[in-house]
């Protein structure tokens, strides 16, 4: 059973990992530089003003770019204006990843859509985020893991292969209107004949719109699924729990009801699948919006399971940055009765470790 976990884990791109590769050099004081009102009101503007040649970028389809070798790198002084506040409120470059500019897409007058890929170890994260005019970030939802991928889970015979693909596409049905869909399949491959037969797939959706202030509203979530699950006939539960997981994971960021759903969900999850609960919720809900997660656990604190709790003590105990990170959004807390509460979970945390 672990190993057949394991194989869902990779199919699913829960890549659990704090190394990574990349080449982004690393200035002394990457200090966030406010960024200028506009002139004549031009929408991208401020990314002309960052240094950013944007023309090329601007999405003139209907749906967005898949990320490919031909996406922007941003350099330092770039990521510390762009990324704040999606990957984490005080995001510094790291060495060990990368980040790039993947597409622009003007949204009304007053706001535009930038998507990203961040590039560490083996994953490759994507994510979408809209702005003001004058560069202020407004909303973001992470996107996804590698939009196109294709590899083989293992061989069925001699001549036959399984292979999974993943594939994402964010498809706009009016200016301020998109589906996300992320389909999984499937496919046996003969090597013989190079015919390929699809035996299972999947596929999520969700409908967003971004309002006039430019916030992400999910308006409408949909499923399919057709064939037969070859990887793990008896384990369809946690292929679910997991499917659930990733779907948490791409909600907006300013979605006032996520962490009630986090909640519900974290009562389900079982041994085999905690450790991806505990990972996507740390990276993708935590780590952006750690006061917000923070309050969220204190208010609810007596009428809720607190399952919240459970990868927040994972990390906590994981290693000395991961404890770092969560002392410091502790310490940022204006409220001293939320900051006494988690010094006595922190010290419970140590203790059970």
């Amino acid at each position: 059973m672990k190993h057949i976990l394991l194989i869902i884990t990779a199919i699913l791109t829960l890549c659990i990992s704090c190394k990574g590769k990349g080449s982004v050099s690393v200035s002394n004081d990457p200090s966030h530089d406010s960024i200028a009102a506009i002139d004549d009101n031009r929408p991208f503007e401020f990314l002309k003003k960052l240094g950013i040649e944007y023309e090329s970028l601007i999405a003139k389809d209907d749906s967005l770019p898949a990320p490919s070798d031909r996406d922007f790198l941003l350099t330092t002084h770039e990521q510390c204006s762009l990324l704040r506040g999606i990957i984490t409120p005080d995001f510094a470059p790291s060495d060990t990843a990368s980040a790039y500019l993947v597409a622009v897409r003007q949204i009304n007058d007053n706001v535009i859509l930038c998507q990203y890929k961040y590039l560490f170890s083996d994953a490759e994260d994507v994510y979408i985020a809209t702005y003001d005019t004058d560069g202020h970030l407004i909303d973001a939802m992470f996107a996804g893991n590698d939009w196109d991928k294709s590899e083989l889970a293992y061989n069925l015979t001699d001549s036959t292969e399984l292979v999974s693909v993943d594939h994402t596409l964010v498809y706009f049905i009016g200016d301020h209107e998109f589906t996300y869909n992320h389909e999984y399949k499937e496919i046996e491959h003969n090597v013989n004949t190079d015919k390929d037969t699809t035996t299972y797939s999947q596929m999520a959706s969700m409908t967003c719109n971004i309002n006039p202030n430019g916030k992400i509203d999910i308006t409408m979530e949909d499923g399919s699924e057709d064939g037969a699950f070859r990887l793990c006939s008896d384990c369809k539960k946690e292929w679910k729990l997991m499917n659930a997981i990733l779907s948490l994971s791409r909600y907006p960021y300013s979605d006032n009801k996520v962490l009630d759903r986090w909640d519900d969900l974290g009562n389900r999850v079982d041994a085999s699948s905690s450790e991806s609960f505990d990972y996507h919720f740390f990276k993708y809900v935590f780590l952006p919006q750690p006061e917000k997660v923070l309050k969220w656990v204190y208010d609810n604190r007596d009428y809720k399971s607190l399952s919240l709790t459970m990868p927040l003590g994972f990390y906590y105990t994981y290693t000395p940055q991961s404890r770092k990170i969560i002392d410091e959004a502790i310490a940022r807390l204006d409220n001293p009765a939320m900051q006494a509460y988690y010094e006595e979970m922190t010290e419970l945390w140590i203790t059970n470790d």
